[in-house]
């Protein structure tokens, strides 16, 4: 019998009150996975091509993973699916905590939101029954105040809620979806999609047995990855411990030594993602002064260490870790300052305290921690708040705008209570924050005046903190992702770390035969992308395969019961891409319109630091990358080949009206 997937998924229609649910035959997840695979392919065939994504018509996915609830490792993650408002083409937000399980539990692989409803609501998913209540209360209220209601009316603290903050109520473009009073599904904008829909909340929980094929081989996978995994080896400890003072050697000589997984693994563990804050501004990763700056000068490791490590989790009172996952890099802090003073929160993550720190020169982590809860809260990217942020400052440091437009504000570098103050009026949209509110392109084409160079995106979504003149892997996926400027695919480093020449045959016999040094690097990235729709598909975390020779593909077979090698399943991965991709394709956003901010690639270069004169040649980049995944050059679409050989062609014969 099949298992691992729950075999339906289920169509709440907003404007009708009705919902509907729909069976998918095994086939189907042997093509697609879950995840958003599953996303993907629901949405080609159900939405009809070139809608408004804020209209009723668009549909909005909550999808689980193929190994979500399993017993698997790292293997509770959400994805969030739609059409960006952001971008105008595909779109998804990855979001950790306890939901995906629980969508699952209640019968279901996926559940579906279209039409909108004629005032606020929230929806009740059980495995029994789906019911659409008032929320008319809760419009207005933050996510956590929403959870909190919700859980109160159900008599229930284990219901596990999604919802959107005033952001998405005010349908900003950078708005994402909370769950678990912090874990963000942040990017694409699709708190807006929730917000034009008038859904304020999901609460979800169910009873139902998750289908396991092997469960027996599960638990022994776990035991044996377990026992390796807990081992705190001396070796990757010390350089875990010694990782800034690495990184200002590095800094020096100019050479930099890439870190193992069971580094990275040492350092999320007692750190979280902020534990790479400092190293990363010494190396060159983390972008400064809105990128134009340079670390050393403009961001010195002084300042990058006050929001670093140990200062990040002095507060700490427990360490965080979602459903599944043995690392626990999350951590719920005792914020001793600010508006939020006395209460507890998460601590910021890499992203937020880059975002907010180096990218604005802001070094006050106080400010940053109430600045990370106020988003939290008000269900908004931080990523693309902060560089917002940035772009307003520079646009103001050179008399594009004034205090007459920003209302009264004199905006500065590191200027912790404009800074504080201006997020305030983008999650409001009130005043100059309106127009700020839709993230940088859409602000720099309201202000004209040459604004357009300080904003820095790719495709409209703004980019995150990790330079991709450090590491070139970074510039293919930003520009070339169906959903742009997306950090969490894959990169030369993160190729590496992946381990994926090791993992599938099909890779090492192509890399082989790739030719030169820069060719061999573009198939590993590759493999690292198809890879990635493969985790994204099973509803796994990045964190397990950057930290551990992650079994999925054992994992896989165990929990379903099928026999596919890894290259199949790989193969998979890559149908994912090219399906998310194809859909851009009909939709209109395609290649040449995800262009990528010059800053970026090292134009004009910069003049000292550790990426001093480091310039991106992207054309040749771009057209070794197409040959490799089978893409027109220089349009960037699959070709009908590609299209034929993965078997998707049949889900875009329509085209936008």
């Amino acid at each position: 019998m099949p298992a691992g997937f729950m075999g339906k998924y289920c169509v709440v229609d907003l404007t009708k009150g009705s919902s509907e649910v729909f069976e998918l035959k095994e086939e189907f997840y042997k093509k697609y996975l879950s995840g958003y695979g599953l996303g993907a392919a629901i949405i080609a065939e159900r939405q009809k091509a070139g809608i408004d994504p804020l209209s009723p018509e668009s549909h909005l996915g909550f999808c689980s993973g193929l190994l979500t609830g399993s017993g698997a490792l790292f293997s509770g993650r959400l994805m969030v699916v739609g059409k960006s408002p952001l971008t105008g083409g595909w779109g998804d937000a990855n979001a950790g905590g306890f939901i995906s399980r629980e969508i699952k539990k209640a019968g279901y692989d996926a559940v579906f939101f279209t039409g909108a409803a004629e005032s606020p609501v929230w929806v009740s998913i059980t495995h029994d029954n789906i019911e659409i209540k008032n929320a008319s209360e809760l419009w207005g209220k933050d996510t956590f105040e929403t959870e909190e209601i919700i859980k109160s009316q159900l008599s229930d603290n284990r219901v596990q809620v999604a919802s959107i903050g005033i952001s998405g109520e005010r349908l900003s473009l950078i708005s994402g979806i909370v769950t678990d009073k912090g874990r963000v599904a942040a990017r694409s904008g699709l708190g807006a999609v929730m917000g034009s829909k008038k859904l304020k909340a999901i609460a979800v929980k169910g009873d139902r047995t998750i289908p396991v094929q092997r469960p027996e081989i599960v638990k022994k996978i776990n035991t044996r990855f377990l026992k390796d995994y807990r081992q705190s080896r001396t070796s990757h400890n010390l350089i875990a411990r010694f990782l800034n003072f690495l990184g200002y050697i590095s800094s020096i000589v100019g050479i930099s030594v890439p870190p193992r997984p069971p580094t990275v693994k040492e350092v999320l563990s007692k750190y979280g993602t902020a534990g790479f804050t400092a190293y990363y501004s010494l190396v060159g990763d983390m972008p400064v002064k809105n990128w134009g700056g340079i670390a050393a000068l403009d961001y010195p490791i002084g300042k990058a260490e006050k929001i670093s490590d140990d200062n990040v989790i002095k507060n700490l009172k427990r360490r965080y870790a979602c459903q599944s996952c043995p690392l626990a890099c999350g951590g719920i802090i005792n914020i001793e300052k600010g508006r939020y003073q006395g209460l507890e929160g998460h601590k910021p993550e890499y992203e937020t305290l880059g975002a907010f720190g180096g990218l604005i020169l802001h070094d006050n982590l106080d400010a940053i921690i109430e600045i990370n809860e106020m988003c939290n809260r008000a269900g908004i990217d931080t990523v693309s708040t902060g560089a917002s942020v940035a772009f307003a400052i520079e646009c103001f440091e050179n008399n594009i705008i004034d205090e007459s437009i920003t209302g009264g504000l004199k905006l500065g570098w590191g200027k912790s209570e404009e800074i504080a103050r201006l997020t305030e009026m983008i999650i409001k949209r009130e005043g100059f924050g309106d127009t700020l509110a839709d993230g940088v392109k859409r602000a720099a084409k309201k202000i004209g005046q040459g604004s357009e160079k300080f904003a820095v995106h790719a495709g409209g979504q703004e980019l995150p903190m990790h330079d991709s003149r450090y590491d070139p892997g970074f510039a293919v996926t930003y520009k070339f992702e169906p959903t742009p400027g997306r950090h969490t695919i894959s990169s030369h480093l993160y190729a590496n770390l992946y381990g994926v020449k090791e993992k599938f045959p099909e890779v090492r016999r192509r890399v082989k035969g790739a030719g030169d040094k820069e060719a061999r690097k573009l198939h590993l990235l590759a493999a690292g992308i198809f890879y990635v729709q493969l985790l994204n598909g099973c509803g796994m975390c990045i964190f397990g395969a950057l930290t551990s020779s992650l079994p999925v593909v054992e994992y896989l077979n165990a929990v379903t019961g099928w026999d596919l090698s890894a290259d199949e399943y790989l193969e998979i991965g890559e149908r994912i891409l090219n399906l998310r991709k194809a859909f851009n394709v009909r939709e209109g956003a395609i290649t040449d319109d995800q262009s990528i901010h010059p800053r970026a690639l090292g134009k004009p270069p910069l003049s000292k630091g550790p990426l001093k004169n480091v310039t991106i040649d992207m054309e040749t980049l771009q057209k070794k990358y197409f040959e490799i995944v089978g893409w027109d050059y220089p349009g960037g679409n699959p070709t009908q080949a590609k299209m034929k050989e993965l078997n998707i062609a049949s889900l875009f014969r329509a085209k936008p009206e």
